[in-house]
C-alpha cells in the first residue's frame, strides 16, 4: 500500500531566468546578485507535477479511471508540490537578499517491479495464473516539510568582461510528515485460480508519528495539516559565471540610452540545493518482516486489500502470512539534494536558450529513506523582456519520462504547465501546473553622459551614469 498525498515536481520554465527573481533563488542562490529588480515581492507561488509509467488516466467503458500498463519497462512514480512566498531586495554593490517561506512535499520511488505492480489485486487474471516471480519489489517514500529560507548573494568580481557571482541560502526545515513502503526480495508462485504461494516476503512499512491522527484513510475525518517537529538547519549554495556582452543600445536625441536589464552573452551556473535531512519519530503501527508464518500455504492475496480503511488493518491482514515486528525509534528522510548545472545563452534580441541538468545527490546522504528529484535534463527556449515572457521547456528524466511544457509571464502573473500531454493526451501519464503572482520594481534604466573636471566645461572626461531619468513604472503590473 502506498501512502500518497498527491504531491508533485517543480519544473518552472522560467526558473532559470534572472527575471524569476525570488523564485529563481530556490534553484540558484547566486541569481539574485546584480538582479534587474530593485525588489520582487512574491505574493504566492504554487507548483505541482506528477508523472508515472505505472498507469494512465483514460476514458473507459466504466467511466474515467486509471488503466495499468502491462509491459516489462522498469516502473517509476514521482510527484511533488510546493507553495511559497518571498521577498527579494537588491542592495548596493550588486548584492541581493531573499527571504522565503514555503511548504513542500515529495513522493519518489526506488525499485518498482513491472510484474508485481501490474498484477497485484488481480492475480486471477489469465495474464498471471500459473506463473512464478522472484525478487519482486515496490519501494516508495514520502516527505513533507515547511521551510524558512534566507539567501544572500553578491558579485565576487566584475572586470567588464567577466562576472562572477556567488550565493548561499540558509534554511530552517520543519519536518511535517514522512512515510515509506519497502517491499523487497518477494518470491511467489500463482496457481491456476489466482492463489499465491510465497517463499519469501520481505517488507518494511510505516510512517511518522505526526501522521498518527490521520491513520484512518476511510475519508470520513478531514485530513488537516500534520504538525511539524521543530526547525532543523539546511542549505543551498551556488556559483555563476557570466561573459559580459557588449551590445550598444541606440541613444535618443538627448544622448540618453536604455541599458539592457540582462547584460551577459552567456552564463554558466552550478548549485547544490536542499543539503540536509529530516528526522521523524516512528508511529506505533509501523512494522517490518522477513519471515513467513510457519506452515503458510496458498493464500488469496488479492483479498488482503478488500475493505481496508487504515494502515493498522493492512498490517493485521499481512500478519496472517508474515511474522511482523514493530519498528520503533526515529527514522531519517533526505531532502531532495541535487546538483544543478546550467548554461544560458543570450542572443541579444530577447531570445534565450537554456540547458539545465539536475543530478540526484541523495545517495550521498546518510539517511534511512530518500526523496529526490530524478536526474534530468531540460532544454528551454524562451523570449522575455522586463514585463513579459514566453517559455517552452522540454524536460527528460533518466527514468524515461519526457514532457513538453509552456509558460507565460505578463506583468505580475506567471502561469504555465510542465506537461502539455497532461492536457491534450487521451492517455494521461503526467500532469502539472505552476502559478505565481509578483509585485516587482525594476531598477532605474538609463545612461546619460555627463562631464566632470575642474573647468566643468566638458573638456575633461566624459562618463555615462546609470540614472533614473528614464522613469520605470513603480511596479510591473501590465
Amino acid at each position: 500500500m502506498i501512502f500518497f498525498d498527491l504531491p508533485a515536481q517543480r519544473q518552472h520554465g522560467y526558473l532559470f531566468s534572472d527575471f524569476a527573481g525570488s523564485v529563481g533563488a530556490t534553484y540558484q542562490p547566486a541569481s539574485i546578485a546584480d538582479s534587474p529588480y530593485k525588489l520582487d515581492l512574491n505574493l504566492v507561488d504554487l507548483n505541482y507535477y506528477l508523472t508515472s509509467n505505472i498507469a494512465s488516466l483514460q476514458n473507459t467503458e466504466g467511466g474515467r479511471g486509471f488503466v495499468r500498463f502491462i509491459n516489462q519497462d522498469q516502473k517509476f512514480l514521482h510527484a511533488n508540490v510546493q507553495a511559497g512566498m518571498g521577498l527579494m531586495l537588491s542592495l548596493p554593490r550588486k548584492q541581493g537578499i531573499n527571504i522565503r517561506y514555503g511548504v513542500r512535499a515529495i513522493g519518489s520511488n526506488g525499485s518498482i517491479s513491472p510484474n508485481l505492480v501490474a498484477s497485484i489485486t488481480r492475480f486471477d487474471n489469465q495474464e498471471w495464473v500459473n506463473s512464478s516471480y522472484i525478487g519482486e519489489a515496490i519501494q516508495f517514500n514520502l516527505g513533507m516539510w515547511q521551510e524558512l529560507a534566507f539567501t544572500y548573494a553578491g558579485v565576487l568580481k566584475d572586470d567588464g568582461f567577466h562576472r562572477w557571482k556567488s550565493g548561499i541560502t540558509i534554511k530552517g526545515i520543519n519536518p511535517m510528515a514522512g512515510a515509506w513502503i519497502d517491499l523487497t526480495n518477494t518470491n511467489y508462485t500463482i496457481d491456476g485460480v489466482g492463489n499465491s504461494l510465497f517463499s519469501q516476503f520481505d517488507v518494511r512499512a510505516g510512517y511518522s508519528e505526526s501522521l498518527s491522527r490521520f491513520e484512518s484513510f476511510d475519508g470520513i475525518d478531514p485530513m488537516g495539516i500534520p504538525r511539524g517537529t521543530g526547525f532543523k538547519p539546511a542549505a543551498d549554495i551556488g556559483l555563476v559565471y557570466e561573459r559580459v556582452a557588449f551590445r550598444p543600445a541606440p541613444k535618443n536625441s538627448a544622448g540618453t540610452s536604455l541599458e539592457r536589464d540582462i547584460t551577459y552573452e552567456f552564463r554558466l551556473g552550478i548549485s547544490i540545493t536542499d543539503i540536509g535531512w529530516m528526522t521523524f519519530e516512528t508511529a506505533a503501527a509501523s512494522f517490518s518482516s522477513n519471515t513467513l508464518q510457519p506452515g503458510i500455504g496458498v493464500v488469496d492475496f488479492d483479498s488482503f486489500f478488500d475493505g481496508l480503511n487504515s494502515f493498522r488493518q493492512l498490517r493485521d491482514s499481512l500478519e496472517t502470512i508474515v511474522v511482523a515486528e514493530d519498528v520503533t525509534g526515529n527514522f531519517t528522510v533526505s531532502l531532495p539534494t541535487a546538483l544543478n548545472l546550467n548554461y544560458d545563452y543570450n542572443s541579444g534580441d530577447n531570445w534565450y536558450i537554456n540547458i539545465a541538468a539536475q543530478v540526484d545527490l541523495t545517495p550521498l546522504m546518510p539517511v534511512d529513506y530518500r526523496i529526490n528529484y530524478p536526474t534530468s535534463v531540460a532544454l528551454t527556449p524562451r523570449y522575455e523582456t522586463a514585463n513579459r515572457g514566453l517559455y517552452l521547456p522540454i524536460f527528460y528524466n533518466l527514468e524515461g519520462d519526457m514532457d513538453v511544457g509552456v509558460g507565460v509571464r505578463y506583468g505580475p502573473i506567471t502561469i504555465g504547465t510542465q506537461s502539455l500531454g497532461g492536457i491534450f493526451s487521451k492517455e494521461k501519464t503526467s500532469g502539472g501546473a505552476f502559478f505565481s503572482v509578483n509585485l516587482r520594481q525594476l531598477k532605474a534604466n538609463s545612461a546619460k553622459p555627463y562631464c566632470f573636471g575642474r573647468s566643468r566645461t566638458g573638456s575633461a572626461f566624459v562618463r555615462t551614469e546609470r540614472t533614473p531619468i528614464y522613469k520605470r513604472k513603480k511596479f510591473l503590473v501590465f
